[in-house]
C-alpha cells in the first residue's frame, strides 16, 4: 500500500477529516465580474459513420472585472499536461485562485481548455490520448517529500495536505485531472491553431503558461509576435533539447517545442540546430544541452519580455536554468529568471499557484507586469 510505512489507517482516518474541514472553513467570494464563453478553431471531420463532428476547437472563459479594467493587456492562461482552466479559478481546498488575484487587480482573463481537454470535446476517434496515475501525480507535485525522486524535493512544505490519496484536497485536485494526447507534437500543432485564432480574434495580451502550457508560449509568440506583449512560463516544459530528471532521451528538436520555431538564420530542418554540453559548477543543477556557438537566433522572440518562474522544491528547479539559457543563446535580451526561494517565497513545488502562498506569487508575477509593460 502506497506509504504503508509512513501512514496507519487511523492516520488517514484523522488526516481525511482534518482536511476536509478545512476545505470547509475555506470560504471566498469571487470579484465581481463579468463572464462570456466562446470557442475558437477546430473544423469538421467525418464520424465514420456517415456523418461530421467538430474536432480541435478550444474552449475560452472570458472574465472582465466589474469594475474598472486595469491592466494594460490581458492574460490570457495556459494550464498543462492533464490538466484544464479551472487550475487557475480557486485552489482545491477552496481558496482563492489566481484568477480572482487578477481580477481584484483589474486585469482581463482569458482562461483556456486545450483542444480535447475539459470543455474543449474530445473526439472518441482520436485514439492518441493518455491519462496520469494518482501516484504519479503525488510522485511528481504534490507528495515529493515522500518519495525524495530529486534532491530539492526535500523543501516542500506549501501544498495544502498530505498530496495522497484518501485526502480530500488531493482527492479534489486529482478528480480535475483530464486525459491528454500523448502525441506531443500533435498537441503543439492543434493547441497552435487555435491558440493563434485566439490571438487573432483578441487581440495584444500576456500569456501566463504553466508546465506542458510553456511550449505553446514559443510557438504562438513566434507565429504571432507583434500580439504576444510578454510571456510568463511557470515552470515550461523543458529543458532544451532532452529531457531531464526522469529519464533523459532526446527531446524537443527545436529547443524547446517539437514543433518548428522561426530562427533568423532560415533553417528549414531542427538538424540545423548543433548541440553542446554545457557544465554549470552548482549543486544539484543538471549541466544543459544548448547550441554550439554560434548559435542560431530566435527571429520572433528576441524582442518579446519573457520571464521563466521556476519553485524551490519542483524537479524544474533542477533544470529550468537551461531553458533561460538557451533563449539567452538564442538572442532573447529580454529574457529573465525567477527562482521563487531568491525572491523571498519558500516551499514550493510544480503546482505553486494552487499552494497555500499562491497569491504571494501572483503580486510578484503583477509587480512583473507593470514594471516591463
Amino acid at each position: 500500500m502506497l506509504f504503508s510505512k509512513t501512514f496507519s489507517t487511523p492516520a488517514l482516518l484523522t488526516l481525511a477529516l482534518s482536511t476536509a474541514q478545512a476545505i470547509s472553513n475555506n470560504h471566498f467570494s469571487f470579484p465581481a465580474h463579468y463572464r462570456d464563453y466562446f470557442y475558437v478553431g477546430g473544423r469538421y471531420v467525418d464520424d465514420g459513420a456517415g456523418g461530421h463532428v467538430f474536432q480541435d476547437q478550444m474552449y475560452v472563459e472570458h472574465l472582465v472585472p466589474q469594475s474598472q479594467v486595469k491592466g494594460k493587456h490581458p492574460l490570457v492562461m495556459i494550464h498543462g499536461k492533464a490538466m484544464t482552466g479551472t487550475n487557475f479559478l480557486q485552489t482545491p481546498d477552496g481558496r482563492k485562485g489566481w484568477a480572482s488575484y487578477f481580477l481584484e487587480q483589474g486585469y482581463e482573463l482569458y482562461i483556456i481548455d486545450q483542444p480535447s481537454r475539459g470543455r474543449s470535446a474530445w473526439n472518441p476517434r482520436d485514439q492518441t490520448m493518455s491519462t496520469y496515475s494518482a501516484e504519479l501525480l503525488s510522485q511528481r507535485f504534490t507528495a515529493i517529500k515522500q518519495y525524495n525522486l530529486w534532491p530539492q524535493s526535500q523543501k516542500h512544505t506549501q501544498w495544502p495536505g498530505a498530496g495522497i490519496m484518501g485526502d480530500p484536497i488531493y482527492d479534489k485536485f486529482y478528480a480535475s485531472t483530464v486525459q491528454f494526447h500523448s502525441n506531443d507534437t500533435e498537441a503543439q500543432l492543434k493547441m497552435k491553431a487555435a491558440g493563434t485564432a485566439l490571438l487573432d480574434k483578441i487581440g495584444k495580451a500576456i500569456l501566463v503558461t504553466h508546465s506542458q502550457g510553456g511550449l505553446y508560449g514559443w510557438a504562438l509568440a513566434d507565429a504571432r509576435p507583434n500580439l504576444v506583449k510578454a510571456i510568463i512560463a511557470l515552470e515550461p516544459t523543458g529543458p532544451s533539447f532532452r529531457e531531464a530528471v526522469f529519464q533523459t532521451r532526446a527531446a524537443r528538436p527545436w529547443g524547446l517545442t517539437d514543433i518548428p520555431l522561426t530562427f533568423e538564420e532560415n533553417i528549414t530542418s531542427a538538424s540545423q540546430l548543433v548541440t553542446k554540453e554545457f557544465t554549470f559548477q552548482i549543486p544539484d543543477l543538471t549541466s544543459c544541452l544548448l547550441q554550439k556557438e554560434p548559435a542560431k537566433k530566435l527571429k520572433n522572440l528576441k524582442k518579446t519580455p519573457i520571464l521563466i518562474v521556476t519553485s524551490e522544491a519542483g524537479y524544474h528547479a533542477v533544470y529550468d536554468h537551461c531553458s533561460y539559457e538557451f533563449l539567452k543563446q538564442a538572442g532573447c535580451s529580454k529574457a529573465e529568471f525567477m527562482r521563487l526561494e531568491e525572491v523571498g517565497i519558500r516551499g514550493n513545488s510544480h503546482m505553486f499557484f494552487m499552494e497555500r502562498n499562491n497569491l504571494q506569487i501572483a503580486a510578484k508575477l503583477d509587480q512583473w507586469i507593470k514594471e516591463k509593460l
